[in-house]
């Protein structure tokens, strides 16, 4: 597209010089073969030298329309520099998200294999502060046991882009364990301390509460 606007200003202009220079040498051919021998003939060269005058006029013109074309095509070069900047503007805000949601992935997953390990040997599931107040051992691997499968649905609702009709959906399904909503109220504290306002897992959390006030209280939910 660039190239074609190029190439068409390029044309015209050329166009109108080759018209100039055509007239030009016409006229100093007409009046080259008309011998001065009278006043007729230095009437020729005095009309010559009109025309000469005239295409300087055109001369200027064509030069006006030369800036004119000039100040277009800049003009043009810089809405493909702007629409291009945008462009490159909106593939660079893509892969930071991508990359934000890579590492935040990373880091879940490190989670999720931390949790694995408390399960498999209890003496590490008590390094976890989380649900350690007055447990017993099968009351702790429980609540590991349902922080991973929170995590893990977490994660896979981030990295699906879920709605939050979707998200209110899936957290339906799991707090319809009693176990899982008793994880949720016990862990209520960790998620003030360790959630950031305004991220996706902050949001899931939000509305994790809302789905956990509903089975706690089924009338408030229906209302």
């Amino acid at each position: 597209m660039r190239n074609r606007y190029v190439l068409a200003a390029g044309a015209l202009l050329a166009g109108l010089v080759l018209i100039a220079a055509l007239l030009g040498l016409g006229t100093v051919a007409v009046a080259i073969m008309a011998p001065v021998q009278d006043s007729a003939g230095w009437r020729r060269w005095a009309d010559v030298g009109q025309s000469f005058g005239v295409l300087s006029t055109v001369v200027s013109g064509l030069a006006f329309v030369a800036l004119i074309i000039t100040l277009w095509i800049q003009m043009k070069e810089l809405s493909f520099q702007r629409d291009e900047l945008r462009m490159q503007r909106g593939v660079a805000e893509r892969s930071r998200d991508e990359l934000r949601r890579s590492a935040d992935a990373g880091m879940r997953m490190l989670h999720v294999e931390l949790l694995k390990m408390s399960l498999d040997d209890p003496s590490l599931a008590q390094v976890w502060p989380e649900f350690r107040n007055g447990s017993d051992p099968h009351r702790q691997r429980q609540m590991a046991y349902a922080n991973l499968v929170f995590q893990h649905s977490t994660l896979s609702m981030v990295m699906a882009g879920y709605t939050d009709d979707q998200i209110r959906d899936s957290l339906r399904y799991l707090f319809a364990s009693d176990l899982m909503r008793a994880y949720w109220r016990e862990g209520a504290a960790v998620r003030r301390q360790t959630q950031k306002p305004g991220t996706e897992h902050w949001r899931i959390a939000q509305i994790g509460d809302e789905v956990c006030q509903e089975f706690d209280h089924p009338a408030a939910g229906s209302a």
